[in-house]
């Protein structure tokens, strides 16, 4: 026996945290970092921490919400780094009308390519999302993990861009307006999306969906713009209709999502995906659920399934679906939400004396029940007529028979179910049997051969042939199905791929390795409905229709080889075939960069072309500069593993993985050391082209055990002697091949360690909120009072010439200390700092205590002589995070590695170099005050940067490589009226002027 639950999910789930999903949790953005790790830990001691479990993403995404969160615990929100960031400008434009030349020299180090030499997984960064121009496969948009949006307009050959400006660069969903190539949308965290009207140059946050999430599709009808669909892990599936400034769920059961896909050819017909597969008919009037089945999974509850409704009127648009059983139904009219259970197009027309039969039941928790409602009509646009309306409570099960009035040829009936405040309604067997046929119809709620999984699904459709849609699924991060429907999603089947995982890094889907969704795809060739391709850790492809599938990738360039088929890196976000007839080609954004397949269907080691080159988003964690000139540095970095920038200017790969911390050793910048993540340490004698594997000091419960990062420093005293940080300081005096410990086992994992570089006895360490000192070489340790309260140290930076005196940043709101008796007491210097998060920090030897800060906007400065305030040292860099930096003295630069924008340098704050290096009164800016047009003109013999800012501190326009020496106009037609701030830039320093409109 099958039943039909009507209830509130959330007393279904219950209150406790541990009966929800940690992404869940990271969604909603109203839990702790610490309940939700608490959260995960638990799911992972459930299904694994080994590879292709999701436990890798997971400790990638604790680490940074860690060093992000507040003292409350939590990590701010999109919104808030908006307006705070908006907020910053509009301060510092009013106070920045001048030319200011020490504000920083910034420039892009790379890598924008990869040269693997002991690199086994090469790539240059993540790409989660691909649009390109309808008709038009030159313009293509994509979209990187943290390092924003980019745009080619010669089919990826170069690259430029397009939102370094902004307080936000994470992007998961692209779009281009089907009618205006210049539009563009983009999709973050926090269900945050952003539009662009003049080609990316500016953007807009165009809204926020309600359900939050990370975006994971936008899609835009093909002819009327203002209607938009969107797709949000973690938050829902959401319908627009007036073009993405207000948004609402699509079906209340749709609490995840992942896919939209119009119907080829028919645009009111949209199929949408999160863990369950939803269809509308009516141009996104109203959705079916397709399968009961998989909410059966969603809520525990064996063979049930829950909805909710509100209102009382069934919707008499909604078309009932064919089939054998019955349809739910969600209408979303904004203020009265509805669910229906509907039965298909029945034939009584020859029935004698037909009846309605079912039993319900009522779930007793406190609160009102207002109805079960029974309903009938005999066409599909008639009214509904009610036949019964149940509002008494019921505590045991009432069995109940109620006769259909008016038999026809078209006969449908349905339930209406409102619960409040958890109440709710339960539902057994509905038939109708007549006194002459017996029984005419039943729905015990059984799986019928729609029957899904509850995993993650995506969409597949081809021009080819409309009808034909694919489904594909995960289940527990491995691949758990295909299904396909051949008469427009009505029905689907099931594809036998019994005891095979294409989502895993087998190259015959052997084993159970996978994390999706995160890696899982799906694209149908336009030209061909049966050439489906699938991906996971690798890409697949089915000529048969998903019946069979074999490799057309491997995720090692070996392995790519000796198979004969493509290479492209591991991790694969997003397919999407672009183009028609001859000139289909198949694009490929992967955790290492975009990739091509110019001949889709044709597979050998020639498959796929990478066309990342010249797109700078390696997402670095850690770099080690040395004190060289010519400079060499090793940088560390997500997913594309340890990577040096040799003194000739060239990068190599030395090492895959996640890499992680590293340096150059100070005495022979031929050795280098380097880690991987939970510090799996590694070094090469040769400047990478070998790698020898150091071994860990100690090992307490495996890998996962210890810290994503793991503290990794060489004495700045002593030749060989390195140190390693877990939960114990070890030392090494060979270079890292012995280790003795030299401090206790402390409390918890040690999050950073460092040694004064005038005295290797003086050491620090930092464990969560905890700061410890040993001023003996390790012999005694002495714990600081300092008290965060409840904020944590993201990291700590000790003076170059004065061993005693230190700076840590953060996460509380006071951002950076300083310390001049090793730690035992500390004084803040916020000051006039942003509220951003502050991340790193480093010592400038000008006997003036410079200190640099580096948050995840930018970098700042200050000293002796500035006072209590701090300068933006930003010229020419991203609004990217700041994981590390690090100075060269020998040359007088700065090196910042950042989280999706690669290495950047900069020449030292320098105050000598002063206005009059800068011709402040050069710049004509005029007419001043203007109406429709300001025109520039700038003696300056280099690349210009131009930005105009509104009061508030908003981006109004923003270009860049103009050279100034002849008028250079711009339209402000489009402005309101009012005072603007005009900043230019170069390489030199940054103006600000003012503008009036009128």
């Amino acid at each position: 026996m099958k039943k039909i639950v009507c209830i509130s999910a959330y007393i279904l789930f219950g209150l406790s945290l541990y009966a929800q999903d940690y992404k869940q949790l990271i969604a909603e953005g109203e839990s702790t970092v610490e309940e939700i790790i608490e959260v995960a830990e638990r799911h992972f001691d459930t299904v694994g921490r080994e590879r292709g479990r999701g436990y890798k993403p997971f400790r990638r995404w604790q680490y940074f919400a860690e060093r992000a969160m507040d003292e409350s615990g939590k990590v701010k929100s999109p919104e808030f780094y908006y307006k705070e960031l908006q907020d910053y400008n509009a301060r510092i434009n009013n106070e920045s009308l001048a030319a200011r030349t020490i504000v920083g020299t910034w420039q892009e180090m790379g890598p924008t390519y990869w040269n693997a030499t002991s690199g086994y997984n090469p790539g240059v960064g993540r790409i989660t999302s691909i649009a390109t121009e309808k008709g038009n496969q030159n313009h293509i948009i994509v979209g990187s993990d943290t390092g924003g949006v980019w745009k080619s307009l010669n089919g990826g050959t170069t690259w430029t861009v397009l939102t370094d400006n902004l307080a936000n660069m994470d992007v998961y969903a692209l779009a281009i307006d089907p009618l205006n190539s210049s539009t563009y949308f983009w999709g973050s965290y926090g269900g945050s999306i952003f539009k662009s009207v003049d080609g990316g140059a500016t953007w807009s946050l165009l809204g926020n969906l309600p359900g939050g999430g990370r975006v994971n599709k936008i899609l835009v009808h093909p002819t009327d713009t203002s209607k938009m669909y969107c797709s949000s892990e973690g938050g829902g599936l959401f319908k627009s209709v007036d073009g993405g400034f207000n948004w609402s769920i699509i079906h209340h059961t749709a609490t995840n999502g992942y896919d939209f896909e119009f119907k080829s050819g028919d645009p009111d017909v949209i199929y949408a995906s999160g863990n369950n597969v939803y269809k509308s008919v009516n141009g996104g009037l109203s959705f079916e659920i397709f399968e009961e089945a998989s909410i059966w999974d969603q809520e525990f509850i064996s063979g049930s399934i829950s909805w909710t409704t509100s209102g009382s009127n069934i919707n008499n648009s909604v078309v009932p679906r064919t089939g054998e059983s019955m349809g739910l139904f969600y209408v979303e009219n904004y203020s009265n939400p509805m669910t229906q259970l509907i039965s298909p197009a029945l034939d009584l027309s020859e029935t004698v004396s037909p009846e309605l039969k079912f039993s319900f039941t009522q779930v007793g928790w406190d609160g009102d029940i207002d109805a079960l409602k029974v309903l009938y009509k005999t066409s599909a646009t008639a009214n509904w007529i009610e036949l019964a309306n149940y509002t008494a409570e019921v505590t045991n099960w009432s069995d109940i028979t109620l006769s259909l009035p008016n038999p026809s040829a078209n006969y449908y009936v349905a339930f209406e179910g409102t619960a409040n405040y958890g109440r709710g309604i339960t539902l057994d067997d509905v038939s109708i049997e007549s006194s002459n046929l017996g029984v005419v119809f039943s729905d015990g709620f059984e799986s019928t051969s729609n029957a899904f999984g509850f995993g993650p699904k995506l969409i597949g459709v081809s021009p080819d042939n409309p009808s034909v849609v694919y489904v594909l699924e995960a289940k527990d991060n491995v691949f758990g199905g295909i299904y396909k429907s051949t008469d427009n999603g009505s029905t689907f089947s099931k594809l036998n791929h019994t005891n095979k995982n294409y989502f895993g890094y087998d190259s015959f889907a052997s084993d159970d390795k996978g994390q999706a969704p995160r890696d899982m795809a799906i694209a149908v060739n336009p030209n061909n409905i049966n050439d489906v391709h699938i991906a996971g850790i690798n890409t697949w492809r089915s000529t048969n229709g998903g019946t069979d599938f074999t490799i057309s990738s491997q995720w090692t360039p070996y392995d790519a080889y000796i198979g004969n088929v493509g290479y492209c890196h591991a991790d694969v976000d997003i397919l999407e075939f672009v183009g028609n007839g001859a000139n289909t080609k198949l694009l490929v954004g992967t955790d290492g960069g975009i990739y091509s397949a110019e001949n889709p269907t044709v597979v050998n080691n020639q498959y796929y072309t990478d066309l990342t080159a010249g797109l700078g988003i390696r997402q670095f964690y850690k770099i080690g500069v040395s004190q060289t000139n010519p400079v060499i540095v090793t940088g560390g970095s997500q997913d594309n593993g340890s990577s040096i920038l040799g003194s000739d200017g060239n990068w190599t790969d030395w090492f895959g993985a996640d890499g992680m911390e590293g340096f150059i050793d100070k005495n022979n910048s031929q050795v280098i050391y380097g880690t991987a993540q939970y510090g799996n340490l590694i070094k090469s004698f040769d400047s990478g082209a070998n790698v020898s594997y150091l071994t860990q000091p100690e090992d307490k419960g495996g890998d996962y055990s210890w810290n994503w990062v793991v503290p990794f420093e060489q004495d700045p005293v002593l030749q060989n002697v390195v140190y390693c940080a877990f939960d114990v300081v070890y030392k090494s005096v060979d270079g890292g091949f012995n280790w003795i410990a030299i401090s206790p086992e402390f409390s918890g994992n040690i999050d950073h360690f460092k040694v004064a570089s005038t005295n290797s006895n003086i050491m620090y360490v930092a464990i969560n909120g905890i700061f410890v000192y040993s001023t003996d070489g390790g012999m005694n340790w002495v714990q600081s009072s300092l008290n965060l309260g409840g904020g944590r140290i993201n990291e700590i930076a000790v003076h170059p010439t004065d061993p005693s005196k230190i700076a840590i940043a953060t996460t509380n709101n006071q951002k950076v200390y300083i310390s001049t008796d090793n730690g035992a007491s500390f004084t803040s210097v916020r000051w006039d700092l942003p509220g951003f998060s502050s991340q790193a920090l480093t010592w400038q030897d000008n006997g003036k205590d410079g200190l640099y800060v580096g948050m995840n906007y930018g970098i700042y400065y200050t000293d002796n002589e500035l006072g209590n305030t701090w300068t933006a040292f930003n010229n020419g860099l991203p609004n990217v995070r700041i994981n590390e930096l690090e100075i060269n003295a020998v040359e007088g630069k700065i090196y910042a590695a950042t989280y999706g924008r690669g290495l950047w340098s900069s020449n030292l704050y320098d105050e000598t170099l002063g206005v009059n290096n800068f011709e402040l009164d050069d710049l004509v800016l005029y007419p001043n005050p203007a109406t429709s047009e300001v025109k520039l003109k700038w003696n300056v013999s280099e690349d210009v940067s131009i930005r105009i800012y509104n009061t508030l501190g908003k981006l109004m326009f923003y270009t860049k490589s103009e050279n100034l020496t002849n008028d250079y106009k711009i339209n402000l037609s489009t402005f309101k009226t009012g005072v603007y701030f005009v900043k230019l830039n170069t390489s030199k320093g940054e103006i600000t002027k003012k503008l009036i409109l009128n």
